[in-house]
């Protein structure tokens, strides 16, 4: 299977929906670069499969901030209904700051990476490779959505 670099999506209106070319590959990370809005109460980044607004959510992120500590929520949607939330209560993101956030794909989880740090992991809960579009929605700017394939490494010739 062929891998081509797909070109970054730059400062996307939000809501805004687009396609992941050749879906994910176990390798391939997306990071998003933005700013969280002052006055946040919440945003979202989805990965999903289609653009359908009923379409499955592999993979919800969801900072709110409509507590005294902001968290975040992690989730699936399958067939209409979402799945048990997983919180992290130490929320990366603080309203308005910048922020990166990177999503690699690995075997078996999501590695979620927040500003070049570990934030957490997020148990696949349907097939990676059924993913083809990105969305992102709330009271957030996107400076970047940009796309990297996994590097495949060649073996050493002797």
């Amino acid at each position: 299977m062929a891998f081509y670099q797909q070109s970054p999506f730059y400062n996307p209106q939000i809501p805004f929906t687009g396609s992941i070319h050749g879906g994910l590959q176990e390798g391939k990370t997306i990071t998003i670069t933005g700013r969280t809005l002052p006055g946040v109460d919440r945003f979202h980044v989805n990965l999903q499969c289609g653009s359908s607004p009923n379409a499955d959510i592999a993979l919800h992120i969801n900072p709110r901030y409509d507590s005294f500590a902001a968290y975040v929520v992690t989730n699936s949607l399958q067939h209409g209904c979402w799945g048990a939330e997983e919180r992290k209560s130490n929320c990366p993101f603080p309203a308005g700051s910048n922020f990166s956030l990177a999503i690699t794909v690995s075997r078996n989880v999501y590695q979620l990476n927040v500003n070049g740090c570990h934030f957490m992991e997020y148990r696949h809960r349907m097939p990676f490779n059924m993913v083809d579009t990105i969305a992102v929605a709330g009271k957030v700017e996107v400076s970047s959505i940009t796309f990297q394939n996994a590097t495949v490494r060649k073996p050493k010739s002797a």
